[in-house]
């Protein structure tokens, strides 16, 4: 549900093409609320499921498959 919550706050980032700097920003920021997470691992299967940040704040806070496939390989073991 936190990675759900996590992709939901990050569509407020906007962009034409690419990620922009800012938009990267946001969502390492969101990401390191939710907690837990390995930030650089949800970052890396996001930009390639979604090379362009447009497509992403369209579909991203949806999209479950990215979810699971986020907690499956991200969740930061201490």
């Amino acid at each position: 549900m936190r990675i759900l919550l996590f992709l939901a706050l990050t569509l407020s980032i906007t962009s034409c093409s690419g990620w922009s700097k800012g938009g990267e920003n946001a969502y390492m920021g969101s990401c390191k609320q939710a907690g837990g997470i390995d930030c650089d691992c949800a970052m890396k299967l996001t930009k390639k499921k979604y090379p362009n940040e447009s497509d992403f704040n369209e579909k991203g806070g949806e999209d479950m498959e990215l979810a699971l496939e986020i907690a499956e390989k991200c969740y930061a073991v201490k």
